[in-house]
């Protein structure tokens, strides 16, 4: 009777934990992230056009950019989550360089890609 407690009573103690790991990714929606990293955003220029990649406010509920899931594919494209779906980031979007999380982060709206920020690359 013991093991089964000492089961649950592990398996209770790790459910937080679990969550913890989940609640870690970006969830890539507007807002989320935003304002945490709004000072950098600002800084950030399109590559193609030269104009800011940041079009949010600083209070975050609106902003465009944030941090997000991303990963390359077999076609040598970049996939970035917008917080509904996988969005193809135009390849004269992509700045290469790191980012203050080590993540990838994205700038758009209604799907139209303005940055999208690579990070440090995972080893």
């Amino acid at each position: 009777m013991v093991v089964p407690v000492t089961r649950l009573a592990l398996v209770l103690a790790l459910l937080p934990l679990a969550a913890m790991a989940q609640s870690a990714l970006p969830s890539g929606r507007h807002g989320d992230g935003h304002a945490e990293n709004h000072d950098w955003y600002k800084k950030l220029k399109q590559p193609d056009i030269g104009i800011s990649c940041c079009n949010g406010p600083e209070d975050g509920k609106e902003g465009d950019c944030r941090p997000t899931q991303a990963y390359l594919g077999e076609d040598g494209m970049y996939r970035a989550w917008d917080g509904r779906g996988w969005l193809v980031v135009p390849k004269n979007k992509i700045i290469s360089m790191p980012t203050p999380d080590r993540q990838p982060h994205l700038c758009e709206t209604y799907g139209r890609v303005f940055c999208f920020i690579t990070g440090e690359p995972l080893s």
